[in-house]
C-alpha cells in the first residue's frame, strides 16, 4: 500500500469509528497531527486498529490501561502533540 493510501485509509478509519467520543478523540490525536506521522507510524497505527477495539484504543489513549509495550513508541508520539 502506498504512504498517500494508507494515510488516506487511517484518515478514513478515525473519522468513522462509530461513536461520537472515540471520532472526537482521534480527531484530537489522528486527524489533527497527520503530517507529523511518517510512513511506519501509519503501519503502526494501522496495526493498531488492526489488533484493538475502539474502546482498547480510548483506554489506552485515555490512559484508563498501560499500553502494550510494542506499541508504546507510537502511542507516545500520538500523545504528545507538538
Amino acid at each position: 500500500m502506498s504512504f498517500n493510501s494508507l494515510k488516506k485509509t487511517i484518515k478514513y478509519r478515525v473519522s468513522y469509528s462509530g461513536t461520537k467520543e472515540t471520532d472526537i478523540l482521534y480527531k484530537r490525536y489522528f486527524i489533527n497531527q497527520l503530517d507529523k506521522f511518517t510512513e511506519k507510524d501509519f503501519e503502526d497505527i494501522k496495526s493498531i486498529f488492526n489488533q484493538f477495539s475502539d474502546n482498547e484504543i480510548y483506554d489506552f489513549l485515555t490512559s484508563k490501561v498501560a499500553i502494550p509495550l510494542e506499541f508504546k513508541e507510537i502511542f507516545n508520539k500520538i500523545l504528545n502533540e507538538e
